[in-house]
């Protein structure tokens, strides 16, 4: 079975090998858990692969979209030049939002596609266009291998169209912010993965400037990393150094964030 691999340090293992190809993947959480960092992270993987990708959101334009990277040290505006990462915002209003704009926007084939966030997305289309998720979700994946992102509310029930969309997604993964400065402040738990085999259990993860999210998670022996050249923050450097003593990110995975920040 082919897989994609998700762009997270750490994920790909705990998925065994990453997501499955033209598959529909949630990520649920509420708002500062890390969906769009989760976003842009595996569209870069799919770039430095030569892949074509697409962004959506409803609230982020390029603009804003590119700001965002360059707050992590990624610099992404030459693959938007290029047409090699497609950015668009979008606003579903009527009943017909399969044949809308937005469809147009990610028709194409083998894409990496991130919809960021899906619930807001079409919070205005009224029951018709809800019923239609199913036959949308299958569209997506008929272009490539998808991440949906679901805001997952503080208190209360999740709405409807966020129930649908996880029941319809073939793997679900949580993300949370307890947001009290402790190890287990950001937590990630892959909730189910279709067609395949995946981790049981909570697993903390950081977001590290330059690196993105890095699940901490022993998949190494511990090493000491070479980052004087790395153009980030001094504390960025710190987590980095503490995370490869533990073993939890790897000197391949270094490498690749020495090729990310210019």
């Amino acid at each position: 079975m082919d897989r994609l691999s998700t762009g997270i340090f750490g994920l790909d293992e705990l998925m065994y090998g990453g997501f499955v190809e033209n598959t529909v993947n949630a990520v649920v959480g509420t708002t500062g858990c890390g969906k769009t960092i989760f976003c842009i992270q595996y569209l870069i993987e799919g770039l430095e692969n030569g892949e074509s990708c697409v962004y959506v959101s409803s609230d982020l334009d390029e603009k804003e979209f590119l700001r965002i990277s360059l707050s992590m040290g990624w610099d992404l505006e030459d693959y938007i030049k290029s047409k090699q990462l497609k950015v668009g915002q979008f606003q579903i209003k009527d009943t017909s939002f399969l044949d809308s704009e937005l469809t147009k926007f990610i028709k194409g084939s083998n894409l990496r596609i991130a919809i960021d966030a899906f619930s807001p997305l079409v919070a205005s289309a009224d029951y018709q266009s809800r019923s239609e998720v199913s036959f949308f979700f299958k569209t997506l994946k008929e272009n490539g291998t998808v991440v949906v992102t679901l805001e997952e509310p503080f208190i209360g029930e999740p709405s409807a169209l966020t129930n649908m969309s996880l029941f319809l997604a073939d793997s679900v993964i949580q993300l949370k912010n307890i947001g009290v400065g402790e190890m287990y402040s950001r937590t990630l738990r892959v909730v189910k993965h279709r067609m395949s085999r995946h981790a049981d259990g909570v697993y903390p993860f950081r977001i590290v400037e330059g690196a993105g999210m890095i699940i901490e998670e022993k998949r190494c022996e511990g090493f000491e990393p070479f980052l004087d050249d790395l153009k980030i923050s001094e504390e960025a450097k710190g987590e980095l150094r503490k995370l490869a003593s533990k073993g939890c990110i790897t000197e391949e995975e270094i490498e690749k964030i020495r090729r990310r920040v210019k």
